[in-house]
């Protein structure tokens, strides 16, 4: 049987060669670690006894060699993780044929984090009745600017600057900062402790969404 260098070198060739993961052992990652904390400890004793023996010095070399080998081979399928994650995450298969049950812990890890990007910061990447594979967050503050903003749009909706307000608006207070929505040609800033005017459909959506609280109906007393 190959030593463990052999099959390290074997390994890398193997790793390089495909566009996939290689099939490695199960154990790999810890056997490897094994071998390389094992030879380590063995090239030290050999130069504390002899610090100008050739042992030492050949089991020193070997050590650096072997470790550059298993560097090449986790950095390789680390970059394979990534990009196989990132084509999950746009619809590809949820899947990373011949990882190793630590390098499936990090794709999981690295999906889901994906997921959770592109459903906080850009949810109309998203095709209507897609699911992260995580708890994504719920509803989403950016979907009223997904919906119509009133079902008859009359009259353009004021802007939270304490403006005259049409007899349809809702009062909220914004208790969260958050996106931007836009509402018929305005687009309004949501920031904590602000008190604006929507249309009662936006109204409900915000604050089913704990972006907002109700205030009240009509326009405050001048």
């Amino acid at each position: 049987m190959p030593d463990q260098f052999t099959l390290l070198l074997e390994w890398r060739r193997s790793e390089a060669s495909v566009r996939g993961l290689s099939k490695l052992p199960s154990d790999f990652l810890a056997s490897t670690t094994s071998y390389l904390t094992e030879l380590r400890r063995s090239y030290e004793a050999d130069l504390r006894e002899n610090p100008s023996g050739r042992r030492g010095e050949i089991s020193r070399q070997t050590y650096q060699r072997a470790s550059q080998v298993a560097r090449d081979i986790v950095e390789s399928r680390v970059q394979k993780l990534l990009a196989l994650a990132f084509q999950a995450s746009i619809g590809g298969p949820r899947d990373a044929p011949n990882a190793l049950p630590e390098e499936r812990a990090v794709f999981e890890r690295i999906l889901a984090s994906l997921f959770e990007y592109r459903h906080a910061t850009a949810p109309y990447l998203e095709p209507a009745g897609s699911a992260a594979p995580t708890t994504a967050p719920s509803p989403p503050v950016q979907r009223p600017a997904d919906r119509p903003a009133a079902p008859a749009a009359s009259a353009p909706a004021p802007a939270p600057s304490g403006s005259q307000a049409a007899p349809t608006l809702s009062y909220v207070r914004i208790v969260k900062d958050s996106k931007p929505v836009e509402v018929g040609p305005e687009t309004i800033e949501l920031r904590s402790g602000d008190l604006v005017s929507v249309p009662p459909s936006v109204a409900k959506l915000l604050i089913e969404a704990r972006v907002a609280e109700p205030v009240r109906a009509t326009p405050p007393p001048r």
